[in-house]
């Protein structure tokens, strides 16, 4: 199944050049929860895939980590926005996808490009709300969350709603005095433009506002 975030940490956006959504996130066991952004992992292995109007190692150079590396998720997330902006400065229009595999503490990460024809505009593509989940969430309810939430299942999906969203879910938890950290991920069952988005959130024990 892929797994989208559409939302990293960082908030990646869309250009007029290239539009940047991080990719699947995949676990070697199923059951394994995905490490928070930022536990250091070991980058295993980059690879490229795609690409035909900027080359292999210019895209390698601006993402700017190598196997053997350090990393976390969210050293990852800033990688893949680099690679964004390459694509920007070469006025070259592309969806850029990043595939990461974690097995125990390595990650391997695969950077899947679509691009445009040459000298064809990028136009981001409208995304479709199909669901809502919420993960993690003991000390907050569901009910709570979805009230101080915008997006609704069958209404379009964007950075700025889910960053809007992000934002009102993080003054929900100061308002209970309980610290939390957010990673919106977004699942596409039928590899289209519907889109199941779900909040994973990270309590802290005890309490204290975030």
């Amino acid at each position: 199944m892929f797994l989208r975030s559409l939302l990293a940490p960082g908030f990646l956006g869309v250009s007029l050049a290239a539009a940047t959504l991080p990719g699947m996130i995949t676990t070697e066991q199923a059951s394994a929860a995905i490490p928070a952004a930022t536990v250091p992992l070991k980058l295993m292995t980059v690879a490229v895939q795609g690409n035909q109007q900027v080359s292999t190692a210019d895209i390698l150079q601006a993402f700017g980590y190598h196997a053997g590396d350090t990393v976390t998720r969210n050293d990852l997330a800033a990688a893949q926005k680099r690679v964004g902006t390459l694509y920007s400065s070469r006025n070259v229009g592309a969806s850029l996808g990043e595939q990461m595999k974690i097995s125990g503490k390595g990650v391997s990460v695969k950077l899947i490009l679509e691009e445009q024809a040459a000298g064809a505009a990028a136009q981001p593509t409208a995304l479709v709300l199909d669901k809502v989940e919420f993960h993690g969430n003991k000390k907050v309810s569901t009910a709570d969350l979805e009230a101080a939430t915008k997006l609704r299942v069958g209404g379009s999906v964007s950075n700025e709603q889910l960053l809007s969203d992000q934002q009102a879910i993080q003054a929900l938890y100061k308002s209970k005095n309980v610290g939390a950290s957010f990673q919106p991920q977004a699942t596409y069952p039928n590899h289209d433009q519907h889109v199941v988005l779900i909040w994973e959130i990270h309590e802290q024990d005890g309490k204290s506002a975030n």
